[in-house]
């Protein structure tokens, strides 16, 4: 007879109530042989596990502790933070008294005081936001509160006023004492013309967006251009932007070895790109880069009082290409109006992607205008929109959550960053498929155009090859005097313009960072120099030509504003190709709207350059 008392359960034995089986053991004594008794258990294995293993305490403790945490989880929550707090306030202290003074010291002083004051808003907000908001719509409906008429002449009294204000400082702190200035005043009124002219409507326009879309940019030019502490600030910025995508180096020379600039396009360059979206991904998933742009929408929308789907669209558009924000939009995409539609691809045209915007900071292009222009342009690609193509309908939609749309993607801070790399493949692809293959077509083009111009007698000395960039220069040359580039340097920026127009950008800014390097070149030169008239400089001392000429440091600015978007011919037929994949049943509307959407694009490029040529030293 057994009995398995003690021992753990085996599988073949039944499940039932512990057997007591007390009257079959045998008496003291009584050797008469007894039945086996089989003993039957109340647990199944996992369940004996549970409760009569010597680990079943601690597993009923964890059990416990799931159950308080589970509880008392938001107070956990804010024990952390305040824990995480008082860390952050230790350190802050302890970094202000050990080294206060250098630049390190103000950087982490000011985004201190920046994260304090706007999260203080947001915890204003969300505690009394909605009482708030009950307060001024009982106002509202309160007799005494002025009527939707008179709320609206009040606006166009305070937009006539504040433009006024802006064109007396210009006026006074800068037309007056540079009256040269005032050609790029001609030309935003002669583009503005320009476009009412050919508006799809031109009794419809609405001249509110026009006009705070100017308003805005003015606005931050005069801080940028004109103030020391605006134009330090984006200086300091672009430094910081610079120093930042530096760390680049430590992945490129992993990957490609030490020698990696020598291939600086391939590998210096586009490493940068697959960084960069990876950083931007992990801001999205933190949820901060959605706040920032909300925020930026918000502003865009009551004053220039587009639609919410637009504003948002613009605001997307400052740190990310119009790849991306085309998927954010893309729920949306159904119930557009041609206005919309032409104000998304408008955006797109008229601004840079953050992670191309990198690529002509290391072509050399000054990274300070660079930002100023990215964010500048975002007002003025709706302004102009608005004036080429106004709004006739009445919007479908309610826009109130439109914002709502950016989404979060992975599951951790890790997965972000990787689906941000991965996400930057195709960028990575297109911009190398693009600068072979339009370099190769160019090489084409001018060698096709010079054989032409052979057949003629255009040859050098006595006359400039007959190329593309050439053509450029004298078709484009009114466009960028009225810009405000001096005349001597009009036919280089009209080259620059050209190139950006019909091929694409990424040329285009390469071609302006090897003029700023022949800038620098000869501000160490001490000898003689001519131009020639191919508009290249001869260094005589030194019988060296530095191709694509020079360009005063008024014109790089105005180059600079003027080359940063991506309207031209090539994204045009991309652009069309994307939207028509996203929105099939809207394919003639987008054919429709897309040329005029580009002609728009570059007019926007075109009046932020204006800007700068009146504001920039």
């Amino acid at each position: 007879m057994s009995y398995p008392l003690h021992d753990p359960p085996d599988q073949s034995y039944p499940l039932g109530d512990l057997t007591a089986a007390a009257d079959h053991r045998p008496a003291p004594g009584d050797s008469t042989e007894q039945p086996e008794v089989i003993i039957t258990y109340q647990y199944a294995p996992a369940e004996w596990m549970k409760h009569c293993s010597p680990l079943a305490p601690v597993v009923r403790c964890r059990k416990a502790l799931d159950r308080a945490i589970k509880r008392q989880r938001r107070k956990l929550k804010l024990g952390f933070y305040t824990l995480l707090l008082l860390c952050y306030i230790a350190y802050f202290i302890g970094a202000m008294v050990h080294q206060f003074g250098d630049e390190g010291s103000i950087r982490l002083l000011v985004f201190t005081v920046l994260v304090a004051f706007f999260y203080g808003i947001h915890i204003i907000k969300k505690t009394f936001g909605t009482r708030m908001e009950a307060h001024f719509n009982s106002l509202q409906k309160n007799s005494n509160f002025p009527s939707k008429r008179t709320r609206s002449i009040i606006k166009r009294l305070l937009t006539a006023y504040v433009l006024f204000v802006v064109l007396v400082i210009i006026v006074i702190t800068v037309i007056w004492k540079k009256p040269y200035r005032l050609v790029p005043v001609i030309g935003l009124l002669v583009f503005t013309f320009i476009l009412f002219f050919f508006s799809k409507h031109p009794g419809e326009v609405s001249w509110r967006p026009v006009l705070w879309g100017f308003m805005l940019q003015l606005c931050f030019a005069l801080i940028v251009l004109q103030t020391s502490w605006g134009y330090d600030l984006f200086d300091w910025l672009g430094k910081r932007v610079t120093e930042f995508l530096d760390h680049t180096d430590v992945g490129a020379q992993f990957v490609f070895g030490e020698s990696f600039t020598d291939h600086f396009f391939a590998f210096k360059v586009m490493s940068v790109i697959f960084f960069f979206s990876a950083v931007i991904s992990v801001l999205y998933y933190l949820g901060w880069m959605q706040v920032l742009i909300q925020k930026m929408a918000l502003i865009m929308q009551y004053s220039l009082g587009t639609s919410a789907v637009e504003s948002l669209h613009a605001a997307v558009n400052v740190f990310v290409g119009w790849a991306e924000t085309t998927t954010i939009v893309r729920p949306l995409f159904d119930k557009m109006t041609l206005s919309e539609l032409h104000t998304v691809m408008t955006n797109g045209f008229a601004t840079v992607a953050g992670s191309t915007l990198v690529v002509y900071v290391l072509f050399g292009a000054p990274a300070n205008h660079l930002l100023s222009a990215s964010v500048m342009s975002a007002p003025a690609a709706l302004g102009i929109s608005k004036l080429f193509w106004p709004e006739t309908k009445e919007s479908k939609r309610d826009t109130s959550n439109d914002a709502c749309v950016i989404k979060r993607e992975g599951r951790n801070i890790i997965d972000a960053a990787s689906i941000g790399a991965i996400t930057a493949l195709p960028i990575v692809a297109y911009i190398i498929a693009s600068v072979i293959a339009f370099f190769s077509l160019l090489g084409f083009v001018n060698a096709t155009l010079m054989w032409l111009g052979e057949r003629v007698g255009l040859t050098p000395p006595e006359y400039p090859s007959l190329t593309f960039q050439l053509i450029c220069s004298y078709l484009i040359w009114p466009l960028v005097f009225l810009m405000g580039v001096e005349s001597r340097d009009c036919c280089v920026v009209a080259r620059m313009v050209g190139i950006k127009t019909f091929i694409n950008e990424f040329l285009a800014y390469e071609d302006l960072g090897r003029v700023i390097q022949n800038n620098q070149v000869l501000a160490s030169y001490e000898g003689t120099w001519t131009t020639t008239s191919s508009c290249d400089v001869f260094l005589v001392d030194r019988n060296l030509t530095l191709p694509g000429g020079i360009l005063s440091e008024h014109s790089v600015v105005v180059a600079t504003y003027a080359l940063c978007g991506f309207a031209n011919l090539t994204a045009l037929g991309i652009m069309i190709g994307a939207l028509t994949a996203i929105a099939p049943n809207r394919k003639e509307d987008i054919v429709g709207v897309s040329f005029r959407a580009l002609v728009s694009g570059c007019f926007a490029c075109f009046m932020t350059a204006c800007i700068a040529g009146i504001l920039s030293e």
